[in-house]
């Protein structure tokens, strides 16, 4: 039998494989997914009970959020050499 620590890792890597998917994708495909994902959320979040709900906002949150931009150059930006 799966434990919950497992079964949260597997959605864990899961979720690291829609975000890594979804951040290749031109940014007009990564609009219309996440407008499909709330189409698709909406029916199931008023199927959800209290804990259930949480977690899925949870992940949901962390699938949506921006991964970190890539650090500026700023090399010879307003700096004395």
């Amino acid at each position: 039998m799966t434990s919950h620590s497992e079964l949260q890792g597997e959605i864990a890597a899961l979720s690291c494989l829609v975000v890594a998917f979804a951040s290749t994708l031109p940014l007009s495909s990564q609009l219309r997914l996440w407008a499909a994902f709330e189409r698709i959320a909406d029916p199931l979040r008023d199927r959800l009970g209290t804990d259930e709900l949480r977690g899925f906002e949870r992940a949901t949150i962390s699938l949506s959020s921006k991964p970190p931009s890539p650090p500026r150059e700023t090399m010879g930006k307003g700096s004395l050499s």
